[in-house]
């Protein structure tokens, strides 16, 4: 089982503006008080907005975690959904850079995070 299963993520989904996706929390993604763990919620960020570089490179290229800064906002509970909409801030040659605003159920703002996906051409077959 590789960390994207073990984080239950639902979906990821292309949008025109970016994408959107959201994770079912559980004991696994809590710290020990029950409260989300911040570094769940980045490996979260970092592996949807790799998807959405992959998607949008179609087999030309893959994106791989560059940078990831985040800003925790408001704890929560590690229990319910937590959603994330992708903004494509930066779509270059070289490498994309997703804003990423993560949610509770109710649209409340938790964490608002920025990674940057550097863009590894993948080779084309004799």
């Amino acid at each position: 089982m590789n960390l994207v299963d073990q984080l239950q993520i639902q979906y990821m989904n292309l949008t025109d503006m970016g994408f959107e996706s959201a994770m079912a929390l559980s004991s696994f993604h809590a710290q020990p008080f029950g409260y989300l763990n911040g570094g769940a919620t980045i490996a979260f960020c970092e592996a949807i907005a790799g998807m959405a570089s992959n998607r949008m490179g179609q087999g030309e290229y893959v994106g791989v975690g560059q940078t990831v800064t985040a800003q925790h906002l408001r704890p929560m509970k590690a229990e319910g959904l937590l959603k994330a909409t992708g903004t494509l801030l930066h779509g270059g040659n070289r490498n994309h850079v997703w804003e990423i605003k993560v949610t509770d159920e109710t649209g409340r703002l938790i964490s608002q995070v920025t990674v940057v996906n550097a863009l590894i051409r993948m080779a084309k077959e004799a």
